[in-house]
């Protein structure tokens, strides 16, 4: 089996977890009235440091508006890298499906994201001839903010893509211990791709959703003892870009349900 999985910047704890939760979920609670209910049955006495930070934290206020300038940021192994060719079409039709009315989808160019960080990632010698950049989700998340808010984006959906693929033997194996079996198809390839991505506000951080989905069935592909390696890679990433277009699906449906939400919450307030 070969995975194509960045833990390092996972967006979720585990493949697993992202196996249980495909949907999307959506946030427009406010920060000052989560922390007015507790504080209001708290018991007297000394705050703690973690209290305060936690405060911290909660404080934050939904301040999104439709149209908008959504940012689109995906999450590779080394952190923001530009969206392939394939992946690009499904937003492209997601846009399309929207409309104007909730604004444009405008990808967060790495580039500027990394001219815009004042302290962009290192570069971490992992042996003497392979040096490798090394940095830690809450850097990227804030270089991708930094690179949105210098693109004057409003919110930026953050996204990335898992991949696995299992490799199995056919009738044809018997090949293998002959020269020719090194160019006739002896392997199946079945690969499976998953995506997950998190709305996040630009200008205070606050999250307005989540999403995540898999590809429908998995990729199969047939490969040689000489091109194992490279056929997987390539059915990994068709299977990744399947699991990104029903992505854009559950995208749709929490974009749509977060503008109704906001406009409801701003209703209410206006009320009160």
């Amino acid at each position: 089996m070969h995975t194509n999985h960045p833990a390092k910047l996972a967006l979720a704890a585990s493949l697993a977890g992202l196996l249980a939760a495909c949907g999307h979920q959506v946030q427009t609670t406010s920060g000052s009235q989560y922390l007015a209910a507790y504080e209001s049955g708290a018991p007297g006495g000394r705050a703690s440091a973690t209290d305060a930070e936690i405060a911290v934290a909660a404080n934050v206020e939904p301040q999104l508006r439709f149209p908008a300038r959504l940012g689109l940021a995906r999450i590779g192994h080394q952190g923001l890298t530009a969206v392939p060719p394939a992946e690009a079409e499904s937003w492209r039709a997601l846009a399309q499906r929207l409309g104007s009315g909730y604004g444009a989808f405008v990808p967060v160019s790495p580039l500027i994201a990394a001219l815009a960080t004042p302290e962009p990632s290192r570069l971490v010698f992992t042996n003497d001839m392979f040096p490798e950049f090394r940095t830690s989700l809450a850097e990227v998340v804030r270089e991708v903010r930094l690179g949105a808010a210098r693109q004057h984006l409003d919110a930026v959906l953050l996204y990335e893509t898992f991949g696995r693929s299992e490799e199995t033997s056919n009738p044809l194996a018997v090949t293998k211990l002959a020269l020719i079996g090194f160019f006739l198809p002896t392997e199946d390839v079945e690969a499976e791709g998953f995506a997950q991505a998190v709305l996040v506000d630009v200008r205070n951080g606050y999250t307005y959703g989540t999403a995540s989905a898999r590809s429908e069935r998995p990729t199969y592909r047939l490969s040689t003892s000489g091109n194992s390696y490279a056929v997987q890679r390539e059915a990994q990433a068709d299977a990744q870009a399947r699991a990104v277009e029903n992505l854009t699906g559950e995208i749709e449906a929490m974009v749509r349900e977060l503008r109704l939400a906001l406009a409801e919450g701003r209703v209410a307030g206006d009320a009160r």
